[in-house]
């Protein structure tokens, strides 16, 4: 018990540490928010409960900090980060409590917050980010309603799927793990009673999201099924699965996935594990399945990273050496990997190109644009590509600009700024638009090139162009 307990408390150390580590990092951060982040804020800025690619957590999240805290900086936009981290960190032990001892508990805490996938995650606001707690606080409330009924930890069960479903529609893979479970292990099995409060309660929370996508066309659903899965398009490719394959070695760590695979080779899993490789195995197949047929990032999978490191642990625990050292090397990772974006011109590529480049020079674009327009007296900017939009809705929001997005009113919707903030044409005045190249329309003229001199947009050919009325 004294051992358990020990371990606990080292445990609770170590993530507070991790933690601290990590913001003290993103003090120091030099790079701009990426395209995703600063749209999640502008999301914020437009509250509602539902946008073009994702559901609407994240950016109430983010509008709830920097209002709480006084400042957009992007320090302040990406502080919930390691603090969500540490929270399901802490989670996962919680959880862990429900299918092992204190020790694996204390462990698997410990590991997921050295993770790879966490550290990184904990660098950036991400919808993952902001899921991940729900998935760990759902798996721990399984856990425990599988041990006996309980009215009230089936409405906390709801509440944590429909909070996570309003976080990131990944949050499904949690109902795939229980539909394996009920399939697999009729010992862990909850009640229909439970079963059937968690539904109404679930059901009641994402709502919102539910309306919102019925009176938005299906905006979100569409996205998600048509540009994320892409299943209009699909192009086989096992080099496409390899690299997702081993992106998952990197993101959690090549002795820990090993570990996770390997009750697959027992001739019986039972217990504990069956449950918890269930809700772990299954979604990396699945994603790995996506990646060989359409594509697939190496985050979408995150959510098989929270019963993982529990299970991993288990199948570890009587092999601590490898345990230890797959725990040293994260750690390092942990503690390196985020002064890449402190000292984000140091570590480059066999090109020379910083690796952290798509992070620097975005805001700068924005200015240079800005500063080009107003010298010519133009209010209204306006650009095509995401990326450029993005960062052109936060660094210039105050600047007293009408930003829009370029659009020639056909084809499919592509981003969040063309369904909320498409330019009205024929033009009504004359508008600055930041592009390679120039629209097709008559008497457009060169207004100056907007080059940062590093960073994503270095030597890309941006110009801003004065588009004339009736365009």
């Amino acid at each position: 018990m004294a051992s358990s307990s020990n371990a606990l408390r080292a445990a609770w150390a170590f993530i507070a540490l991790i933690t601290l580590w990590r913001v003290a990092m993103l003090w120091f951060n030099r790079t701009d928010l990426f395209v995703d982040e600063a749209q999640y804020w502008a999301w914020g800025q437009h509250l509602d409960f539902g946008y073009f690619s994702k559901p609407p957590l994240i950016g109430w999240l983010i509008r709830g900090v920097t209002d709480a805290l006084g400042s957009d900086a992007a320090f302040i936009v990406r502080l919930p980060a390691p603090f969500l981290h540490c929270f399901t960190a802490l989670l996962v032990i919680w959880a862990a409590r429900a299918f092992m001892d204190d020790w694996v508990a204390a462990w698997a805490g410990a590991i997921y917050v050295a993770v790879p996938l966490a550290t990184v995650g904990s660098s950036l606001i991400s919808t993952d980010t902001v899921l991940l707690p729900f998935f760990a606080w759902a798996l721990g409330l399984y856990g425990r309603l599988a041990e006996g009924s309980s009215a009230w930890r089936a409405v906390l069960f709801g509440v944590a799927i429909g909070a996570g479903m309003m976080a990131k529609y990944a949050m499904i893979y949690f109902l795939l793990g229980m539909a394996l479970v009920w399939l697999a292990q009729p010992a862990q099995r909850l009640r229909p009673r439970d079963m059937l409060i968690a539904f109404v309660v679930g059901l009641a929370v994402f709502a919102p999201n539910i309306w919102w996508n019925i009176e938005n066309d299906g905006q979100t659903v569409r996205h998600v099924v048509e540009d994320n899965a892409d299943v209009g398009a699909l192009k086989p490719s096992f080099i496409e699965g390899l690299n997702f394959l081993g992106s998952q070695f990197v993101a959690f760590g090549p002795i820990l996935l090993i570990a996770v695979f390997w009750p697959l080779f027992r001739r019986r899993v039972q217990g504990a594990e069956l449950t918890l490789l269930l809700f772990s195995v299954p979604i990396i197949f699945i994603v790995t399945i996506q990646a060989v047929l359409s594509g697939a990032f190496a985050n979408w999978a995150a959510t098989a990273y929270i019963a993982a490191p529990i299970l991993a642990v288990s199948v570890l625990q009587f092999r601590r050496g490898l345990l230890v050292a797959s725990q040293a090397l994260n750690v390092v990772i942990a503690l390196l990997l985020p002064l890449i974006l402190v000292f984000p011109d140091v570590l480059r590529d066999g090109r020379g190109t910083p690796v952290a480049n798509r992070y620097l020079g975005l805001h700068d674009v924005s200015e240079i644009a800005a500063d080009l327009a107003e010298a010519e007296g133009l209010t209204t900017i306006s650009a095509r590509q995401r990326g450029l939009l993005a960062d052109l809705f936060y660094t210039l929001d105050g600047r007293g600009f009408n930003l829009r997005a370029w659009t020639d009113g056909r084809g499919p919707i592509g981003s969040w700024y063309v369904a909320e903030f498409p330019i009205e044409r024929p033009l009504r005045e004359q508008v600055a638009y930041l592009s390679e190249t120039p629209p097709r329309c008559e008497g457009v003229r060169e207004i100056g090139p907007v080059d940062p001199g590093y960073g994503e947009w270095a030597d890309a050919g941006l110009r801003l162009w004065a588009v004339p009325a009736g365009c």
